[in-house]
């Protein structure tokens, strides 16, 4: 009983003093079967050891300006105002990125934005980001994070490469592409330094890392913008030690944006989409948080943090399916969430 006490007390010590972190890494126009395609270890490495979907539709414009400022408001387009690249008649007064909610939380807390494109970087260093960082391409933005991550201690760090979709808009954003595909395997071999970079912090084995990735659009032929399968349907990533191992399949939902294309809420909410990025990172560094807070403030987004299959209600337990003694299934018609108990191989 004494020793059990003591265990007991090491554990909750330890976990009074470890830190949280995020670093969200935003990869420009990566279409999600493109991805599947990559050779992306690094990204197969996140995948396995967290939530992933590869069916993370996206519900508004398929445009950048649009796209990341859902990912980075935790709100859709009807919200956050924004139709083009310029970011003309946002409405981040009412819905700000969300490291503002943070500070309003905890002001001690810090965050930095590294980037290289010219119309991300300008709307962000005066909305929310605590430092804000331009990288004149995607290797002086890994660069410039690498040394944050050697050097600083912020609790949210992001950056956004950009690499992938300007391959796409001067190449093709095509799965029989060499030059798109390669430009996503790089984008993967930068991941695997940040890891590096992350995991020999001085202090990392006092730190609980939530590492998230997406991207704000796919993409076809050269362009999008446009109601496609190719452009609309992106992928998730949420990976750290502490939450569930998932794999998430949804059936198309639609499109808040695309008039002729009806939203079926039913669906929207079985996956994580762009918006749930805001709400997680949120959620990490303040676990007494619920979604129940995230929907007051207007956030669209949720966290993903303690999500149990039982709790959604379109997923039942008698929809439960063993494919063996390593995988179980859940599904229904619109979606299945599969628990990977085994290590994810691609």
């Amino acid at each position: 009983m004494r020793f059990l006490l003591s265990f007991l007390f090491v554990v909750i010590l330890k976990l009074a003093f470890t830190q949280n972190k995020v670093l969200i890494i935003g990869i420009d126009g990566c279409r999600a079967d493109a991805l599947e395609k990559a050779h992306t270890p690094n990204l197969d490495s996140l995948r396995k050891s967290g939530i992933y979907c590869a069916t993370s539709w996206q519900l508004g414009k398929t445009k950048s300006g649009p796209g990341w400022s859902s990912m980075l408001t935790g709100v859709w387009d009807f919200k956050h105002n924004v139709s083009d690249n310029q970011f003309l008649n946002h409405n981040f007064e009412e819905f700000p990125f969300f490291p503002s909610y943070v500070k309003r939380l905890d002001a001690s807390k810090k965050s930095v934005l590294v980037v290289g494109w010219k119309s991300l970087f300008r709307i962000s260093k005066n909305n929310g980001w605590d430092c804000c960082l331009k990288g004149k391409n995607d290797n002086d933005c890994l660069s410039k994070t690498i040394k944050l991550l050697k050097n600083e201690s912020f609790d949210v760090n992001m950056i956004h490469l950009n690499d992938v979709d300007f391959a796409g808009h001067t190449t093709g954003f095509e799965l029989d592409n060499k030059k798109y595909i390669e430009a996503i395997e790089e984008a993967d071999r930068k991941i695997g330094k940040l890891l590096n970079a992350i995991k020999n912090r001085p202090n990392f084995k006092n730190e609980n890392w939530l590492i998230l990735s997406s991207t704000d659009h796919g993409g076809k032929g050269k362009h999008h913008s446009g109601n496609s399968i190719e452009e609309r349907k992106v992928w998730w990533i949420a990976s750290s030690n502490h939450i569930q191992k998932l794999e998430i399949t949804a059936n198309d939902p639609g499109s808040y944006f695309y008039e002729n294309m009806p939203s079926d809420s039913s669906i929207i909410e079985l996956y994580p989409s762009i918006v749930d990025i805001a709400a997680t990172a949120i959620n990490h560094l303040f676990p007494n948080l619920s979604n129940k807070e995230f929907k007051a403030w207007g956030l669209d987004g949720k966290s993903w943090l303690d999500f149990k299959v039982n709790s959604s209600k379109e997923l039942y337990a008698e929809n439960e399916l063993v494919l063996d003694k390593k995988e179980l299934l859940f599904y229904n018609k619109a979606c299945s969430i599969e628990i990977k108990i085994n290590e994810f191989k691609k």
